[in-house]
C-alpha cells in the first residue's frame, strides 16, 4: 500500500512539474510573440514614417520645380510668342514669314505641353470639392491633353467623401500615375477609372488597353524602364500610407489593370 502511494505520488509529482514546464514554456513562447509583434509595430510605425517623408519630399519638389516652370520657362516663352509676331508682322519677305509661323506654332504647342507638366506637377484644390468631382475633373483633364478616352464610374455606396485630405492626395496621385503609365508605357487607345465596394474594401481600379507593361520593372530601376519604376514604386508606397494593397496584372493581350484596394470601416 505504501509503495503504490509512493509511486501516485511521484506520479502526480512528474505531471505537476511536466504542467510547470509546458507552462513555463508556452510563457516564454507568448513573451517573445509579443516582443516580435512589438518590434515588426515599431517597424512598421518606422516605416510608415519614413515613407512619409518621402511623399512629403517629393510633393514639395513637385511644388518647387512647378513653380519654377510658370515663373521662368513659362514667362519666357510668352516673352517669345511676343517678340515673334513682332517680327512677323514686321517681316515683308513672304518665305520668311512663313518660317516665323511655324516658329510660333511650335512655341505654341511647347506652351500647351508645359502647362499640361505644370497641371500634373500640382494637385487640384480639394477643399470645398467633392471628391468624386475632382476625380472627374482629373480624367477629363488626362483625356483633353492625352487625346485618349477615359471615362470614370463611382458606385453610389462608396463613401469618398470619408477621405481625409491626406488620403485623397494620395488616391488622386495613384489615379495620376496610372494613367501617365498607360499613355507612355501602354500604348493605349482607352483608359478607364472605376471606383466600387464590396466586403469591407473600396476598390479603385485603373483600367487600359494597351500592350501591357512589364510589371517587373518594379524590380530593376536601370535601363528603359526606370521611370516606370519610380512611377510604381511611388505607387506602391502611397497605397502603404493608406493601409491598403496595390495589384498589377498586365498582358499583351488584355491591357492592363492596376486595383488599390483600400480597407472600409
Amino acid at each position: 500500500m505504501t509503495d503504490e502511494l509512493i509511486c501516485a505520488l511521484n506520479l502526480y509529482t512528474s505531471f505537476f512539474l511536466f504542467l510547470i514546464a509546458v507552462c513555463f514554456a508556452s510563457f516564454i513562447i507568448i513573451l517573445l510573440i509579443l516582443i516580435r509583434n512589438i518590434k515588426n509595430r515599431k517597424f512598421l510605425k518606422k516605416n510608415r514614417n519614413f515613407i512619409s517623408e518621402i511623399i512629403q519630399t517629393q510633393e514639395e519638389e513637385r511644388s518647387r520645380i512647378s513653380q519654377e516652370l510658370h515663373d521662368t520657362i513659362s514667362q519666357n516663352i510668352k516673352t517669345l510668342l511676343l517678340k515673334q509676331k513682332e517680327l512677323e508682322a514686321a517681316c515683308k519677305d513672304g518665305k520668311i514669314r512663313t518660317e516665323i509661323k511655324k516658329i510660333i506654332g511650335l512655341e505654341k504647342q511647347n506652351q500647351t505641353e508645359l502647362r499640361s507638366i505644370i497641371y500634373n506637377l500640382n494637385l487640384p484644390v480639394l477643399k470645398g470639392v467633392p471628391f468624386k468631382t475632382v476625380i472627374n475633373d482629373l480624367c477629363e483633364q488626362f483625356s483633353s491633353q492625352s487625346g485618349i478616352s477615359c471615362p470614370f464610374f463611382v458606385s453610389s455606396d462608396v463613401p469618398l467623401e470619408k477621405f481625409s485630405t491626406g488620403q485623397r492626395h494620395h488616391i488622386l496621385r495613384i489615379i495620376q500615375e496610372a494613367l501617365n503609365n498607360a499613355k507612355i508605357h501602354a500604348n493605349c487607345s482607352e483608359t478607364s477609372v472605376v471606383i466600387r465596394k464590396g466586403n469591407g474594401t473600396i476598390f479603385i481600379m485603373i483600367f487600359d488597353d494597351g500592350q501591357g507593361i512589364d510589371v517587373n520593372c518594379r524590380k530593376n530601376a536601370s535601363g528603359t524602364h526606370g521611370e516606370l519604376h519610380f512611377g510604381m514604386s511611388g505607387m506602391e508606397m502611397r497605397s502603404k500610407l493608406l493601409g491598403g494593397k496595390l495589384n498589377i496584372k498586365s498582358d499583351k493581350e488584355t491591357g492592363t489593370e492596376i486595383r488599390l484596394e483600400i480597407p472600409c470601416e
